[in-house]
């Protein structure tokens, strides 16, 4: 789920945290995993994960605000945490060197990376060892895209699978 209010707040929200700001009611997104995978849940207690937008590199703790914006949206959320776990940006960066600053969409996603992801070369899946793709969220088309990095990779390694002139 996005959460965000209304399309004038999420824009004002964004200008935030561009120009180096927490916002805050910043934007949060909201997952519930458990309902695809019901072994994440313990009983009747079913885990919810959510990050907001936050400044690069934003070093401090968005749980608050976090939890704040949703409550504003689903009165008594708060009331129903029996836990939490939190993971500030430098974590992130820390947890995974691909989040750069904490950015979990792996860096800036300009116009050149999306065309050229990682880096400019005409198949970017290709590492230069044959049998093994990058197929990560730094390649083209890049994150938040479902999965099609990946589609990418499979597709350029069945290319080499078939020969030369697949390749």
């Amino acid at each position: 789920m996005h959460v965000g209010g209304a399309f004038a707040e999420v824009a004002a929200t964004e200008r935030e945290i561009y120009a180096g700001r927490m916002p805050e009611r910043p934007f949060v997104l909201v997952g519930q995993q458990y309902l695809a995978d019901p072994q994440r849940s313990v009983g009747d207690v079913h885990p919810v994960w959510s990050y907001a937008h936050v400044p690069h590199g934003y070093d401090g703790d968005a749980a608050e605000a976090i939890t704040t914006q949703i409550e504003r949206f689903a009165p008594g959320f708060r009331d129903r945490i029996v836990g939490t776990a939190v993971r500030t940006t430098p974590g992130f960066a820390a947890h995974n060197p691909n989040y750069v600053g904490g950015n979990i969409m792996t860096g800036a996603k300009d116009i050149p990376q999306l065309l050229f992801g990682p880096r400019p070369i005409p198949h970017p899946y290709d590492t230069g060892l044959r049998g093994h793709y990058l197929c990560s969220a730094a390649t083209p088309p890049g994150p938040g895209a479902h999965g099609m990095c990946g589609a990418h990779a499979a597709a350029r390694a069945l290319r080499h699978l078939r020969g030369p002139a697949g390749a």
